[in-house]
C-alpha cells in the first residue's frame, strides 16, 4: 500500500509541476505581480516627481516574461493611457516606458537623423570606405532643442545613437572587411561620435550579378559595442 501510495504521489507530481509552470508562463504569479507594481510605482515617483499617477490595468505579458501595464496622470483631462512594461523575476525593472516615447520630438528626430546620416557619409568616404547606406537611430525629448537646431556630433541625446551601415564589399575578402570595420570605428571614435552600437553589412553590390536591390545583398556582417576590439571571428558571413 505504501508504494502504491508514493507512486500515486510521485505521478500527481509529475502531473502537477509542468501545470504550474505554464500556468506561470502565460499568466504570472501573485507575487511577481505585487513586485511589478512596486517596480513601476517607484520608477514613476523616481522619474516623473512633478506629476501624479495612476496605475490602471495589467496583464502578464508572456512574450516579455514581465507584465504590461496602463498608467495615466491625475487630473489630465484627456486620461491618456501610456503603456508600461517590467520585466525580470529577482530584480524587475521598466523595460519600457510609455511616458517617455509619447514625448519624443518625432520631426526633428527625423531630420536630425537624416544630416547625421549625411555626416557620416562624407566622414566615411573621405576615410576610404565605400558606404551604401547610413541609417541613424537618435532619441531626443521635446523641448531640449529648439526646431531649428542643425545637426552637430556635439548634441547630447537621451541615448548614444544608434548607427546601421551598409558598405560596398563585393571585391572584399573576410581580412578586408575587418580592416573597414576597424577603420569606421577608429574615425568615428576619432571624430567623437557618441553611438552606443554600430552594425555593419557588407554587401554585394556588382550589378551583374545581382538584381534584388539597390543596397545588394549581404555578404558579411557584424554588430560591435562602443569600445568593443573587434576581430576577424566577429565577422559573421551570410549564407546565399
Amino acid at each position: 500500500m505504501k508504494k502504491k501510495k508514493w507512486l500515486y504521489i510521485g505521478l500527481l507530481i509529475i502531473l502537477i509541476v509542468p501545470i504550474l509552470f505554464f500556468y506561470q508562463a502565460f499568466n504570472g504569479d501573485p507575487v511577481s505581480k505585487i513586485v511589478a507594481k512596486k517596480t513601476l510605482q517607484s520608477y514613476l515617483t523616481e522619474h516623473y516627481p512633478e506629476q501624479e499617477y495612476r496605475i490602471l490595468d495589467q496583464f502578464y505579458n508572456f512574450k516579455i516574461s514581465g507584465y504590461t501595464f496602463d498608467v495615466i496622470e491625475i487630473g489630465d483631462e484627456q486620461q491618456t493611457e501610456y503603456e508600461f512594461w517590467v520585466a525580470g523575476f529577482f530584480r524587475p525593472k521598466v523595460t519600457y516606458d510609455g511616458i517617455y516615447y509619447a514625448n519624443l520630438d518625432e520631426p526633428l528626430m527625423e531630420r536630425i537623423s537624416n544630416e547625421a546620416s549625411a555626416d557620416l557619409t562624407t566622414v566615411l568616404n573621405e576615410a576610404g570606405i565605400k558606404t551604401v547606406n547610413i541609417d541613424v537611430q537618435l532619441e531626443i525629448l521635446q523641448g531640449k532643442y529648439d526646431k531649428g537646431i542643425e545637426w552637430s556630433n556635439e548634441l547630447e541625446f537621451e541615448n548614444p545613437m544608434y548607427i546601421h551601415l551598409i558598405i560596398d564589399a563585393t571585391n572584399m575578402n573576410k581580412e578586408e572587411m575587418l580592416v573597414a570595420v576597424r577603420t569606421i570605428q577608429q574615425t568615428l571614435d576619432s571624430k567623437n561620435f557618441s553611438y552606443s552600437r554600430i552594425s555593419v553589412n557588407g554587401n554585394i553590390i556588382d550589378t551583374s550579378t545581382i538584381g534584388k536591390d539597390d543596397s545588394g545583398y549581404v555578404k558579411y556582417y557584424i554588430g560591435f559595442d562602443k569600445g568593443n576590439d573587434i576581430q576577424l571571428s566577429d565577422i559573421k558571413i551570410e549564407k546565399q
